[in-house]
């Protein structure tokens, strides 16, 4: 229970800046719900979620895909890019056409991102590649130099002018130059079993982030200084940065992930594409 004597939705929180729109007007009391926030990386949710200790969450667009059958997803929300995305970035000492052969370093924190990045080198470049995941940041500031590495999230922004790594590419404006439709990096899951045990709060919960999401349009610089405050960066970079984003899940977002899902079937990383089933709100 919570303080007002309702069953406490336990929320999922992904521990990046780009979600600060959706869970600042929650934490700070300007949108109210049935809430409990749990915060940690995209992979830990999905654990957390996988093994019910989550209600509801933010979620990786491709543990959606790998575990359909458990979720359904939050209407009218999610995170994406129509474009440059800036957050998701590809960055190599070589040319990405002399990427064959050599390793690239990938976060244990993303498994949207890293689908993204195997499709984009194996079918729109042509290059194989040998992965390897690890700690970036750790190991640039030890010395090393794997020949590139995928960045997320924060780590992305801070890392993009990196000196020794001249050739960067944005998997946002990848994907848009390769199907002309947006990408959705994440979605909000409500768990099934969830909602059939406490159908009331759960949809409340959902109705919350969703009026929270658009709180947060209205005051955009508002969000800006936030995000500037709280991640160490100046207000205009962080108003360019959530311009840049995509909150909505309109049909053409629905028509980008769909694509997604079959081009990773087609890939064979997942076994099938999944339909996209919404909650009833």
């Amino acid at each position: 229970m919570n303080d007002t004597g309702e069953t406490a939705v336990r929320l999922g929180r992904i521990s990046y800046l780009n979600v600060l729109p959706i869970y600042y007007p929650i934490e700070s009391g300007n949108v109210r719900g049935p809430l409990s926030v749990v915060s940690a990386p995209p992979a830990e949710l999905n654990l957390l979620a996988r093994a019910g200790k989550l209600d509801v969450s933010a979620c990786s667009s491709f543990e959606y895909a790998s575990a359909a059958d458990d979720y359904f997803l939050v209407p009218d929300l999610a995170i994406g890019s129509r474009g440059h995305v800036r957050s998701v970035l590809l960055l190599s000492r070589l040319p990405v056409a002399k990427l064959d052969g050599k390793s690239v370093r990938v976060s244990y924190q993303t498994h949207t991102s890293v689908a993204l990045l195997k499709l984009f080198l194996q079918q729109r470049v042509g290059v194989d590649v040998t992965y390897t995941t690890g700690d970036v940041t750790r190991a640039l500031a030890s010395g090393e130099r794997p020949d590139a590495f995928l960045a997320i999230g924060d780590e992305a922004m801070r890392l993009s002018a990196h000196p020794d790594y001249p050739h960067r590419w944005d998997l946002g404006s990848v994907w848009l130059d390769w199907t002309a439709l947006p990408f959705i990096f994440g979605v909000w899951i409500a768990r099934r079993a969830a909602a059939a045990e406490n159908p009331g709060p759960v949809r409340e919960a959902c109705r919350a982030l969703v009026e929270a999401k658009d709180w947060s349009k209205a005051r955009p610089e508002l969000v800006a200084e936030l995000a500037a405050a709280q991640g160490g960066f100046t207000v205009p970079d962080m108003r360019t940065y959530f311009e840049g984003l995509v909150y909505d899940f309109g049909e053409r977002e629905k028509d980008g992930l769909s694509v997604f899902f079959e081009k990773l079937e087609g890939a064979r990383i997942i076994p099938k594409a999944p339909k996209l089933q919404f909650l009833e709100m």
